[in-house]
This record gives structure tokens, sequence and C-alpha cells, in this order.
């Protein structure tokens, strides 16, 4: 079965216009995780998030380092799968 590769974006958290933060990434690259596993958590003013897998596999890439300042909707990590169903697959 190919393999599917899911993109992990920033959502509107709905902390209005403070600055979100990549504060803690939960998974290393090349590890395994189930679709909703804790991935990353991102900081507002001081409310902390866990942002949860898209998709269950292999954390391929991280795209932002912890403390760097994020916006809505920018990637943040790829994580490759055989599942066929991707929330945001990235097109080759």
């Amino acid at each position: 079965m190919p393999k599917r590769r899911h993109i992990l974006t920033l959502p509107d958290l709905g902390l209005g216009s403070r600055e979100v933060v990549a504060s803690l990434w939960l998974v290393e690259p090349g590890s395994p995780l189930n679709a909703g596993d804790r991935l990353l958590e991102v900081l507002s003013g001081s409310v902390t998030v866990d942002l949860p897998a898209p998709a269950g596999g292999v954390l391929v890439e991280t795209l932002v380092v912890e403390d760097e300042p994020l916006a809505i909707g920018q990637p943040l990590a790829i994580i490759e799968s055989d599942e066929e169903e991707a929330a945001a697959p990235i097109e080759d």
C-alpha cells in the first residue's frame, strides 16, 4: 500500500489575536503515533493547548521549532501513514 502524507497545521484556537508559540514537541521525528495522540503543545498567553496528530503513522518531520511564533494555518509537522484517509494530504 502506498504511503500517504498528512500535514498538521495550526487551527484557529479561538484565542483572539493573542500570539501563539510552539511550546513543546511531545513526539520525536521517526516515532510512531496514532491519530489523536498529543503531538505538540502550543502556548497562547497563559493557555496551553495540545495539538493532536491528524492521522496515525510516523512523524516524518517537524516544520517549526520550540519557542517559534506561529500563525493560523501554518504547517507544523508531516506524518506518513498507510491510511487512505487524510485530513490534509500533501500533494506530490
